[in-house]
């Protein structure tokens, strides 16, 4: 995934098969996968001949009536945990997934219209954007919620579902556009907690060196190498890997916990 250094954002389809490829799926044919989704946006174009030069917001109805009224995708609200939701190709086949596969689907279709949308890293819900004139303003998209377009009301909605307890001001920072790396390195991190949902540890680790390949600094993979090794009782190993996350990440949220989960090692010693 060496491409991963350059941001194509109609490739991170591309980028997501290759990973249930490498992780699951051996066998996977990625360009065909790809087709299934170009075919989505080819059907449109055959239906709606001025679509390309069409207003922003129509393109975006356009794409809606055909992925969730015509294609049936939906998100999996039943089952959102489940690792299938992270396999682009299962989603492809089930027609269901979490906000982030869905956005991957929803840009490259949009690619094959020639209407360009960026992904976005919004916290716990995964969006997607068309910029208008410039960088001045932008349409946010929701495809797990049938591609609704979101204001800044419902943004703030969804900042307050995450953060409850606190009044987290919205700010331009939450919709700034995604590095392909960074998407990527998302998908991984939600393959590894529905992993540890399962307490599937072996593909729980494949996924977090995954990340860590893409990112030897990325947060969550220096926490969860000590998470694995302490699920697995590899106490001292597991205190290496917390010490290493506390001297590089001493503000993070998680510190209390990691501590706590330290002492109680130190105890069992």
């Amino acid at each position: 995934m060496s491409s991963l250094a350059s941001n194509n954002p109609s490739r991170l389809a591309e980028y997501a098969l290759n990973l249930s490829r490498i992780i699951a799926y051996p066998e996977l044919d990625s360009k065909n996968e790809i087709s299934k989704i170009d075919n989505i946006g080819d059907i449109i174009l055959k239906s709606n001949k001025g679509i390309i030069n069409s207003r922003p917001t129509q393109v975006i109805s356009t794409i809606n009536d055909q992925l969730y009224k015509i294609e049936n995708f939906k998100g999996n609200k039943d089952d959102y945990y489940n690792p299938s939701n992270s396999f682009l190709n299962i989603v492809l086949k089930r027609k269901l997934g979490i906000p982030i596969t869905l956005s991957i689907i929803y840009i490259r279709v949009a690619h094959v219209l020639k209407f360009e949308l960026h992904p976005i890293n919004f916290p716990s819900h995964f969006l997607v954007k068309h910029v208008l004139d410039g960088e001045s303003s932008d349409i946010i998209i929701d495809p797990y919620n049938e591609g609704r377009i979101m204001d800044d009301y419902s943004l703030k909605q969804l900042l307050d579902q995450t953060y409850p307890k606190l009044d987290v001001p919205l700010t331009r920072n939450f919709i700034e556009k995604s590095a392909d790396a960074r998407v990527i390195v998302r998908m991984l991190n939600n393959l590894k907690a529905s992993y540890f949902e399962c307490n599937d540890l072996g593909n729980a680790e494949l996924v977090n060196e995954m990340t860590l390949d893409i990112d030897k600094n990325e947060q969550y993979g220096i926490r969860d190498r000590g998470m694995i090794s302490f699920k697995r009782d590899n106490n001292e190993e597991a205190l290496v890997h917390f010490n290493q996350y506390i001297e590089k990440f001493p503000e993070a949220d998680d510190i209390d916990m990691i501590l706590d989960i330290m002492r109680k090692i130190k105890r069992k010693n």
